[in-house]
């Protein structure tokens, strides 16, 4: 039994987009840190990019990421049937609560570790492409196997027993935040003894021990002994993991049904009179009531707009998906920024290495937001409405600005937090100027491309292939040695650093011009309208 429902779950988080995305940008940012020296995120200089010790330092950062993709995972199939409103038809069934909550937390760790896959596929891949080989084959298996997997195991173990307990994706949370402070006490710090070794759970300061004395080359060549304070840590986690999933299985019991609520107060009918007919008002009336009607129609149409925007975002925000994203956009600004000193040196580390997140963000999200309504069946209900192209459009747009703007804060807030980690005040008014409102600009032109492209396309599908076209188109203009931000959307001299760190003049006429460009897409847009008008229009 416990085995068909791992199956089922496994089938069930393969299916889902929220897998897929994280697979792709995780195999897009280390296959990128493997050409990139900006991108080799808490990755040692030395050495060879494909050796012994890359591969295992790889494997056990990467692990860190994937805190939060565990806990999306996990977190998903532990509350699925109460989202859902199933949970009381699933307690219902003849089978053992227990054996029926184990499978699926086994079904989610396997997809977790499937779509870790992405991170040692991507690393060899890069390595063949560039010349450099694709590294020994045993140090893949050793860093996947005896680092990797306890990692993994340890934190969807966690994150189970913590949604077991609070039933909400606040607990899963939490625990990878704690995870994440105990690697910041005590991970990276490149030993520190036995103790250190033994206690520290994700295996950075126990490799670290079991390698201490090794020359570069050795590094390279040779993997660590699976024996001694290493192969301690590794069982006391495992351990540990295994009795937080026995203490998961073991909260997560019926809970007793809410209790009908009785005595009602009826609600009543109020009567309510007809309005006097206008033709039966004065002349001075009529002319003031259809003043009226004109200024409410405008106010109307902006509390409209103003709604739906906020709906499209709320929509964009509670999804995993953007979580998973955000969370692991911000571990790699965060390192990236934890590698340099000053602000002007921490904005261009940002510039340079928060770039994937918000492109998969405006790509994704565009389409999500653009046929939601034909998604969800109420586009023939849209369509019956009296809303044009602009009333629908608009607010899609400005959900996704929103959702943009919030990338850029937080990003930037990584770099804030770690220059005050590390004892040195940020300038809060360059971190502004300089990069959250021209990055948050910059990102803004890519998804009003990306929701104009999705205006043409015949599905959403189709919208995403456009826009990877696109992005294909872009590189191929780059390696031809064609860069110059005249015929490049979005571009400017200098980029992707702020004039006041490139130096670069007329930045400001770049952005106005292709800001033009880019309303001339919203018009457009707009006049196609979304999906349920152009159904209705057909």
């Amino acid at each position: 039994m416990i085995p068909r429902l791992a199956w089922h779950e496994l089938r069930q988080q393969l299916g889902g987009r929220v897998f897929w995305i994280v697979f792709a940008v995780s195999t897009l940012m280390v296959a990128g840190g493997m050409a990139i020296d900006d991108l080799r995120v808490g990755l040692a200089d030395e050495g060879a990019r494909t050796g012994a010790a890359a591969i295992m330092r790889t494997h056990l950062v990467w692990t860190l990421f994937f805190l939060f993709t565990a806990a999306a995972f996990v977190g998903e199939a532990a509350l699925r049937d109460e989202l859902s409103g199933f949970a009381d038809l699933v307690r219902a069934m003849p089978i053992y609560r227990r054996n029926y909550t184990l499978g699926r937390f086994l079904g989610a760790f396997g997809a977790v570790l499937l779509c870790f896959v992405s991170v040692p596929v991507a690393m060899a891949a890069g390595g063949v492409v560039l010349g450099l080989g694709s590294g020994l084959a045993g140090a893949y298996l050793f860093a996947f196997v005896a680092l990797a997997l306890p990692n993994l195991f340890l934190a969807s173990a966690l994150f189970f027993a913590l949604v077991s307990a609070a039933r909400s994706m606040t607990g899963c949370l939490l625990g990878a935040a704690g995870l994440l402070t105990l690697y910041g006490l005590a991970g990276d710090s490149g030993g520190g003894g036995a103790g250190l070794s033994l206690i520290e759970p994700f295996g950075f300061a126990a490799v670290a021990d079991a390698t201490r004395g090794w020359s570069p080359a050795q590094r390279d060549a040779m993997l660590p002994s699976l024996g001694g304070a290493l192969l301690a840590n590794r069982m006391l986690w495992l351990a540990v993991a295994a009795a937080l999933v026995g203490l998961g299985t073991w909260l997560a019991e019926p809970r007793p049904p809410r209790k009908p609520v009785r005595g009602l107060p009826s609600l009543a009918v109020e009567e309510r009179a007809e309005p006097p007919h206008a033709a039966a008002l004065p002349a001075d009336q009529q002319r003031a009531l259809s003043s009226l009607h004109a200024r409410s129609g405008w106010s109307i149409a902006a509390k409209q707009i103003g709604l739906r925007t906020a709906f499209e975002t709320r929509r964009v925000i509670v999804t995993p998906a953007f979580a998973v994203l955000l969370l692991m956009g911000l571990g790699a600004a965060a390192a990236a920024a934890a590698r340099v000193t000053g602000t002007p040196a921490t904005v261009a580390a940002l510039a340079t290495s928060f770039q994937l997140v918000p492109l998969v963000v405006a790509l994704f999200f565009a389409g999500e937001l653009f046929w939601a309504e034909r998604e969800h069946n109420v586009a023939p209900l849209i369509a019956a409405t009296p809303a044009g192209g602009t009333l629908l459009v608009i607010p899609k747009l400005l959900a996704l600005a929103v959702v943009l703007f919030l990338l850029a804060v937080t990003s930037a807030g990584a770099g804030v937090v770690t220059e005050f980690a590390k004892g040195q005040p940020p300038t809060l008014a360059a971190y502004v100027g300089w990069y959250v409102l021209p990055k948050a600009y910059e990102w803004l032109l890519l998804g009003v491309l990306a929701l104009f492209l999705q205006s043409l396309a015949p599905n959403k599908l189709a919208g995403w292939g456009y826009m990877i076209f696109y992005l294909i188109g872009s590189l191929a203009l780059s390696k031809l040695g064609w860069q110059d931000p005249h015929y490049r959307y979005g571009g400017y001299p200098g980029a992707p650093l702020p004039p006041s760190l490139s130096g670069a003049h007329s930045v400001g006429w770049y952005r106005l011009g292709w800001g033009a460009v880019a309303a001339a897409m919203v018009a457009l847009a707009c006049k196609r309208g979304a999906a349920g008008e152009r159904d209705q229009r057909r």
